[in-house]
C-alpha cells in the first residue's frame, strides 16, 4: 500500500469514527455539536465505494457498517443542508461572515439546524423497509398504509428524532 493511500485510509477511518461518536453524542450534547461534527467530518466527499457500501449496509475501507452508514449520514445531511442554502450564503458560510440579513453566528446557527433537520430525516428513512422509503417518495402508501398514513408516520418519526437530537 502507498504511504498516501495508507494516510487517506487513516483520515477516512478518523472521520468515520467521529461521525459515530457525533451520532451517539447528539442526544447528550445537542443537535448544534452534532451538526459542528456531521460537517467536520463531511467536509470531503466521500469514496464512491463508502457510498455504495453504506447503501448496502456493508463496511468499507476498513470500517464497520455502522461506522460507514454514520459518515454516510453524515455526508448526505450536510449535502441536503448545503443544497438548501443560497450560494451566497453558504460562501459567507465557509468564510465566517454573516449573510442575507443574519451575522455570521445567526447563519451557523440556521445551518446547524438545517444538518440537525436534514440527518433526523435522513435517518429516519434509512431505517425504513425499502419499499416505504420509495413508495414515501413516489407519494404512495406501502405495509398496510395509505399515502397520508405512509408520511404521517414518517414525519412523527422525524420530530421524535429532532426532540431525542435536542436534548442535552
Amino acid at each position: 500500500m502507498k504511504k498516501s493511500t495508507g494516510i487517506l485510509l487513516l483520515v477516512l477511518a478518523l472521520s468515520a469514527a467521529v461521525a459515530v461518536s457525533a451520532q451517539a453524542d447528539c442526544g447528550k450534547k445537542g443537535c448544534g455539536t452534532h451538526a459542528e461534527a456531521a460537517h467536520a467530518t463531511a467536509g470531503a466527499d466521500m469514496h464512491k465505494c463508502c457510498v455504495a457500501a453504506a447503501q448496502e449496509g456493508k463496511g468499507c475501507c476498513g470500517n464497520t457498517a455502522e461506522v460507514t452508514k454514520a459518515a454516510y449520514t453524515s455526508h448526505m445531511a450536510v449535502a441536503a443542508a448545503k443544497a438548501d442554502m443560497h450560494e451566497c450564503c453558504a460562501a459567507a458560510l465557509e468564510a465566517g461572515k454573516g449573510c442575507c440579513g443574519k451575522d455570521a453566528e445567526g447563519l451557523k446557527a440556521a445551518y446547524n439546524q438545517k444538518v440537525c433537520d436534514a440527518h433526523a430525516a435522513i435517518a429516519v428513512k434509512g431505517e425504513m423497509h425499502e419499499c416505504c422509503a420509495a413508495a414515501l417518495e413516489a407519494g404512495k402508501g406501502c405495509c398496510g398504509k395509505d399515502a397520508e398514513g405512509l408520511k404521517a408516520a414518517y414525519e412523527q418519526k422525524v420530530v421524535e428524532a429532532k426532540k431525542a437530537s435536542e436534548k442535552s
